[in-house]
């Protein structure tokens, strides 16, 4: 079980401060020779959570699965951590985005969706555009909530649980700050079974 707490109402702060500008430089300052491929990703910040308006400073991401619960017919298997499907030679990691549905009547409002990779070690909250904001300044948020729509797949409850789409990705991790989550919005990842 993990826990990501944020406290003391920073959470404004925080994101006023993890902006699109500010993880997109972070990457760039690391990864220099890819900037090429890297026109096809959007920045994020890993860690962020769903409420960002300052006003619940007390949050956590929590994991209920207890993946390493092993049971009698599993206990002699040795699993890998990632599967040769969900990480790439060139280390790219596949992501699932879900989006939440939204009652009747309320399909045009932006809320938070839910990034994570198959080990949930990796989590994070992308976020709507501000409203002072142009959608050609969204952080990539609009074009991932197009993608879902367009070519995603319902989840447990089907479409009425929400959305679900996989994405390739990469992790820049950074000495100084919180570490970066990298999506590409070229083309979807094949569906996975997670």
């Amino acid at each position: 079980m993990k826990f990501y707490t944020v406290g003391d109402g920073s959470v404004k702060t925080l994101a006023e401060n993890y902006s699109k500008h500010q993880a997109e430089a972070v990457v760039a300052a690391t990864q220099l020779e890819k900037k090429d491929e890297l026109a096809n990703y959007t920045h994020f910040f890993l860690d962020c959570p769903a409420d960002m308006s300052g006003t619940r400073p007390h949050q956590a991401l929590i994991n209920f699965n207890d993946n390493n619960k092993k049971t009698k017919s599993n206990s002699n298997k040795k699993t890998a951590k990632t599967s040769s499907s969900d990480r790439s030679s060139d280390g790219k990691v596949i992501f699932k985005i879900q989006a939440a549905q939204l009652p009747p009547g309320m399909e045009d409002v932006l809320t938070p969706m839910l990034l994570y990779d198959k080990e949930k070690s990796a989590t994070t909250f992308l976020h709507p555009p501000s409203p002072d904001k142009t959608e050609e300044d969204d952080g990539g948020y609009m074009k991932i909530k197009q993608m879902i729509t367009e070519s995603g797949t319902g989840g447990a409850l089907g479409n009425l649980g929400g959305q679900k789409a996989y994405f390739h990705g990469m992790i820049t991790k950074t000495e100084n700050g919180p570490n970066v989550v990298s999506i590409d919005t070229s083309e979807l990842a094949p569906s996975q079974r997670w």
